[in-house]
């Protein structure tokens, strides 16, 4: 592997790796756009958790209204 691939230069720092050469990591090119589409579902779905979340907390932390007392049954005596 003494050579240079055909996408380097005499002079240039070697590059090794796929990322280093601006492709795409895996898979044809439209799999970038269903990852990102997937990535904003799970980023959705994390917020709304996240949302849902805070408003048990919040209604949780809410006053309870006073209940209506009720007299206390008579025993037999």
């Amino acid at each position: 592997m003494s050579g240079t691939d055909a996408s380097e230069f005499p002079g240039t720092p070697r590059r090794k790796h796929r990322h280093d050469l601006g492709h795409e990591d895996h898979g044809p090119k439209v799999a970038a756009g269903t990852t990102r589409a997937i990535q904003a579902l799970l980023g959705l779905w994390i917020a709304l958790t996240l949302v849902l979340v805070v408003y048990a907390m919040v209604d949780a932390s809410r006053p309870k209204p006073a209940a209506a007392v009720s007299p206390a049954p008579e025993t037999a005596r």
